[in-house]
Order: structure tokens, then sequence, then C-alpha cells
């Protein structure tokens, strides 16, 4: 619902700005700036906190394994640490440690990973969309020009000022320039600076699973695994007792 409204939002801009271009001739080039510029930047700063949602997630994994080992309790840890993905994943694990002995994190990392790798998939998109959008506000530079040009060059047979009516302020020509800087400006921003960040971001998710991977490997598994064995040896000579 969020990016739905966003794009509408940046639609109404665009048609506003398209029908108003009679009356104020540079409206729709600048009007394509405020989109880019304003959905680049709105990019720019997702992507700065995604990144930093990440290393925070990452310093309070460092930090709550250190929790479990003192408490040495899982119902205990859960209690005393905030809600973060490591606890989720220790949690995840624990539950899978009640009913079977032989635990694996491989199927909940894959998922961790693919989650949080849909939080970029966003930025990506609307990178694509911010060079698309620079093609068309150059494209609608160039039909509203060439509307104009033709309406110029119609009534300019015995016009000596015809150069100067095509390249005035406000001739046709005066808004040529203008119109390529959209390619320009979303080429840049979605081209070039969030290609970047995404990457980064992307390398983070990667790094941050594996750490994440790394901590429940070395300090966590082996603990459940032992406690679950445990459990189903208790359980096995209970039934046999019983019998």
């Amino acid at each position: 619902m969020t990016w739905l409204v966003v794009l509408l939002a940046l639609s109404a801009v665009i048609t506003g700005a398209y029908a108003l271009n009679d009356i104020y001739p540079a409206s729709i080039n600048y009007a394509m700036y405020l989109v880019i510029g304003g959905l680049g930047v709105g990019l720019i700063f997702k992507s700065f906190a995604d990144a930093r949602f990440l290393q925070n997630q990452s310093d309070l994994a460092s930090h709550q394994v250190g929790v479990l080992e003192v408490v040495d309790n899982f119902e205990d840890f859960l209690k005393q640490t905030a809600p973060s993905i490591f606890r989720k994943h220790i949690d995840n694990l624990h539950i899978i440690s009640m009913s079977q002995s032989d635990i694996s994190q491989d199927n909940l990392i894959e998922l961790l990973h693919s989650r949080l790798a849909a939080r970029n998939k966003i930025v990506e998109l609307f990178a694509s969309v911010l060079i698309t959008l620079g093609l068309i506000g150059t494209i609608l530079g160039l039909i509203l020009m060439m509307g104009s040009l033709t309406e110029v060059m119609s009534g300019a047979e015995l016009d000596e000022n015809l150069m100067k009516n095509l390249v005035g302020e406000q001739g046709p020509l005066s808004g040529l320039g203008v119109a390529f800087v959209t390619t320009l400006l979303g080429a840049v921003l979605g081209g070039v600076i969030l290609r970047v960040l995404t990457s980064i971001v992307e390398a983070n998710i990667t790094e941050y699973t594996a750490h994440i991977a790394e901590l429940t490997e070395v300090y966590v598994l082996p603990f459940l695994r032992k406690s679950a064995r445990e459990a189903e040896l208790a359980h096995t000579k209970l039934s046999q007792s019983d019998s």
C-alpha cells in the first residue's frame, strides 16, 4: 500500500504538470526533476537505513549470544533479550529441537537470506524505474518541443526573428537542454548511486546471514543437539520402564 500511494502521487504530479504545460511551458521538466530527485533521495535514505539495520542486528546478535552463554537457559534467554532476528532464529531452532534431535539451520538461514533480500529488491526495482522516468521526462519534453516548434515554423514564413523565436526564453528549443537533464539525473541516481548502494546492502545481507549462521553453529546448535538427544534418551528409558 505504501508503494502504491507513492506511485499514485508520482503519477499525479507528472499528469498535473503535463496538463499545465500550456500555461507554464517548463512545468513538465521541473515536475520530472521533482519526481526523479525526490524518489532518488528517498531510495538512497532507504538503502542507508537498511544498511544501518543490518549493522545494528549484527551487533545485537553478538551481544545476545553472550547473554545466552551467561544464562545457559533458552527460556531465560528469551525473557531477558530484546526481539531481534537472531533471537527469532534461535527460538525457531529451539522449537525444532523439541521434536527432533537432528537439528539443522540450513533451511532457516536460506529463508532468512531470502526475507532480507526481498527488502533490497524494492530499491533495485525503483533504481530501474528512475532510469525509465528519466527517459520518459526527455520524451515528454521532446514531444512538447515538437508541438511548439511546429507552431513557430508554420507561422514564420516572413518572420525575420525566426531564430530568436526558436531559441528565445519561451522558444521551443529553449527547454531542449532541460529535457535531456532528466535522463542524466535518472541515470546518475538509478544507474550509478542506487546500483552501488543496493550492491553494498546485498553484500551486508550475505555477511549478516553468514554471521548468524556462524554464531548459531558454534554457540547454539551443539547445546541444542545435546539437549535434544538427552531428552530423547530420557523419553526412551521412560517408555521402556513403563513397558
